[in-house]
């Protein structure tokens, strides 16, 4: 399989994602999508996606294009999805690059949202993950803040253990 097409696959992966799951209103979300502003970001081609295909180690890999795209941000851009085969790097491995990268991403203003298969994660019986890819989100911290005010003041995280309101708010 060529690259292309696995980036190919990955990008429509994303897209997939994105209608089936994070965009379906939930009452579990007060009534608003997992993931309010996914659909219209990528409607707004606003969502970029980065297949990293293995040719070096993830464990360098993955901080050096979170080091590079937090240096270089694209122009219109919401969020950098990068993606990786998850049988190469383990979610603890994936959480350890994301703690370690934490303070030069303050720095530039960005976060870095993990995902990872074998991490589950649900909110009241709703299953958030991606499920195929390894995924690192990378957003603008300011955007990303508005966005949690905005959701907190609708009852959004109304049904989210305080433990894991807490995991992904820190990050």
């Amino acid at each position: 399989m060529s690259q292309k097409t696995v980036s190919k696959d990955f990008h429509y992966n994303i897209q997939d994602w994105i209608y089936a799951r994070l965009s379906r209103p939930s009452k579990s979300f007060a009534g608003l999508p997992p993931c309010p502003y996914a659909k219209q970001a990528w409607l707004d081609g606003a969502v970029k996606t980065h297949y990293l295909d293995g040719k070096f180690p993830l464990q360098t890999h993955i901080p050096a294009e979170i080091e590079n795209y937090t240096y270089h941000w694209p122009k219109k851009t919401e969020v950098v999805v990068l993606g990786f085969d998850p049988t190469q790097i383990t979610s603890e491995e994936l959480s350890n690059i994301c703690d370690n990268a934490k303070p030069m991403l303050d720095e530039r203003g960005y976060t870095a949202l993990e995902d990872h298969p074998n991490e589950y994660e649900e909110v009241d019986g709703v299953w958030l993950n991606n499920g195929q890819y390894g995924l690192v989100l990378l957003q603008e911290t300011d955007k990303l803040e508005l966005a949690r005010t905005w959701l907190e003041r609708k009852n959004y995280y109304q049904n989210w253990s305080d433990e894991y309101k807490a995991d992904v708010q820190q990050q």
